[in-house]
């Protein structure tokens, strides 16, 4: 189960919020699951760990060009590193912030071309020129800007796409700007829209963002281009435009974001910018979550035969360890088993890959320890690389990686974990899903080189890309920042990564989460349209019956959807 649950400091984005734990349903159907491990819950022997070899093709340097990017084209992301003309240093908490949104962006650009991180204070006139294309993300308030930039964003004919604030900074140092481009800036908004329109479709923006949305006004619609517009009640403004090689958009859209979100209107503008040919495609990913050793092979079994009966590729997300060390989920009973220990479960997946499902690993227990984390130790209920506790809101809350966490001890857990697969001829899993979508950034570079490509929502911390040199191993966990992707991309850790977006079915509410329905997932991936080229992927719990499956399966392919497989999404 991915879900994570955290506490949002300041304006930390919030793509992890329509993550939706089901911690509660699994604490609820494993008291019905089918008992399958050893006598008195003892497990067997642990596997040998097998050798680390990975598809070490997949795996590439951060800056690359993901699925469907072109690596003979670069684009330059710019950010605001906290510098400020004549003025102090902006607050660590901003520069830490504007770090995130930098990875983020070339996140999402690397769809399109390879990319260079750089702070803004450091450019220099002309190097546009270096470049296929230009994004900079204002995020800092009167961040330093070389007049330089300014005279090259308007007079070299690189496309540039400019996110936030300082835009004010164009219009005062070049002059005839606003005539140039047929539009100006008019300030901040006193209001906070809560609708973005793009396309002829509503994407919601929650008030709370915090960002502040620069008011515009086009002068020359002849010159320029309104892409999508910001709307609070009647009052409503451009969001997005564009005028000749400059597309502006009016925020930084990266904070409280989730599935139907504004988000979704830059993520494709910012695709058009910069790969303009890109065809229109709707591709889905379907991913059976949670399944271990003591997993009922019946429902596997019921999924498989209902999701080939309609010729649907899916995942079935595994790991391969279940563990109830202090018998929470048994009776008081401790239990324990490995999938030698589950030849019904083992016979099942492997009819199920035998029928084109995608074996992924799930992480190796899903839980750390004998103790809780923050539940109660149980397998797919808890993390297993990082810490967690429930606070006096019964919010979850998340402090860093465990305490041996390193490479070594990632990689060591990794390999006895895959052992587990290869010991009962399950094929080897060609991916790699973080529990709760967690782990350290020591934990994400060591995974990348033995599978190449993850399946999940990323996690990404403040001084990873200093300078915009990304690789640190000194890193701030006192924030964590969460982005989901609409497309296949490669990130600033080097890893492809497979998106999950629209969540999974949560019939009740718990936590930090709000109960979410099959019918709110499928109005999401209707609105994810919106992206020329996206993906939209779900998970889904086995437990809950083919049934909850089937209209979510009907409901996507009604809009147009085609599923597919991860391999095929990664194939571009």
């Amino acid at each position: 189960m991915p879900g994570r649950v955290l506490s949002f400091h300041r304006r930390l984005p919030a793509a992890l919020r329509l993550v939706v734990l089901a911690a509660v349903l699994v604490l609820v159907a494993v008291l019905v699951l089918r008992v399958t491990s050893r006598p008195a819950g003892q497990a067997s022997a642990p596997a040998d760990p097998v050798p680390l070899t990975g598809p070490a093709a997949a795996a590439g340097n951060a800056g690359a060009a993901g699925p469907g990017g072109r690596d003979d084209r670069r684009t330059l992301v710019l950010y605001d590193d906290g510098r400020r003309a004549g003025l102090p240093h902006a607050a660590a908490e901003d520069v830490a912030q504007a770090e995130a949104y930098a990875m983020f962006t070339a996140n999402l650009v690397s769809r399109a071309t390879a990319w260079d991180l750089l702070p803004a204070a450091d450019y220099r006139r002309g190097k546009a020129m270096d470049y296929a294309s230009l994004v900079y993300i204002g995020s800092v308030y009167d961040g330093e800007l070389p007049a330089e930039f300014s005279a090259d964003v308007l007079g070299s004919p690189v496309p540039v796409l400019w996110i936030g604030a300082n835009i004010w900074q164009l219009f005062d140092r070049v002059p005839g700007a606003a005539g140039r481009l047929g539009w100006t800036q008019t300030g901040y908004r006193a209001d906070s829209p809560s609708e973005v329109d793009y396309k002829g479709t509503a994407l919601r923006r929650d008030p709370a963002a915090g960002t502040g949305v620069l008011g515009i006004n086009v002068t020359d619609a002849r010159k320029a281009t309104v892409l999508a517009e910001a709307k609070a009640g009647q009052h409503s403004t451009p969001w997005a435009v564009r005028a000749g090689t400059l597309t502006y958009l009016a925020e930084v859209p990266y904070a409280y974001t989730g599935a139907g979100d504004r988000y979704l209107a830059a993520a494709d503008i910012l695709l058009g910018t910069l790969a303009p040919d890109t065809a229109e495609r709707h591709r889905a990913l379907v991913r059976i979550e949670d399944v271990g050793p003591r997993t009922d092979p019946a429902q596997i079994r019921a999924i498989t035969s209902y999701l080939a009966s309609k010729k649907v590729p899916f995942s079935l997300a595994v790991y391969p360890y279940y563990t109830d060390p202090l018998g929470k989920a048994n009776n008081g009973q401790p239990t324990f088993a490995r999938l030698v220990d589950s030849p019904d479960l083992v016979d099942a997946l492997r009819e199920a890959t035998e029928r084109g499902a995608t074996l992924l690993m799930h992480g190796y227990s899903h839980q750390y320890r004998e103790q809780p984390n923050p539940y109660d130790g149980v397998s797919a209920a808890d993390f297993e690389f990082f810490r967690a506790a429930l606070d006096q809101d019964d919010n979850v809350r998340l402090s860093g990686p465990v305490p041996e966490d390193s490479p070594q001890w990632f990689s060591d857990r990794i390999a006895t974990g895959l052992g587990e697969f290869a010991r009962v001829g399950l094929p080897r899993p060609a991916f790699f899903e973080f529990p709760h979508y967690a782990g350290s950034a020591a934990d994400y570079q060591a995974v990348t080189p033995i599978f190449g490509a993850r399946y999940d929502r990323g996690s990404y911390y403040a001084g990873f890309c200093p300078g915009g040199k990304c690789g640190s191993s000194t890193v701030s966990y006192q924030e964590v920042y969460g982005q989901f992707f609409p497309y296949p991309v490669r990130d600033v850790y080097g890893a492809v990564v497979v998106p999950e977006n629209i969540g999974n079915v949560a019939p009740s509410s718990f936590n930090q989460h709000s109960a979410r329905s099959g019918a709110e997932m499928v109005a999401d991936a209707a609105t994810a349209r919106v992206v020329r080229d996206n993906v939209a992927s779900f998970f889904y719990h086995p437990f809950l019956g083919t049934d909850g499956l089937a209209a979510l399966v009907d409901g996507i392919s009604g809009l147009g959807y085609q599923f597919a497989s991860p391999g095929d999404v990664l194939r571009g």
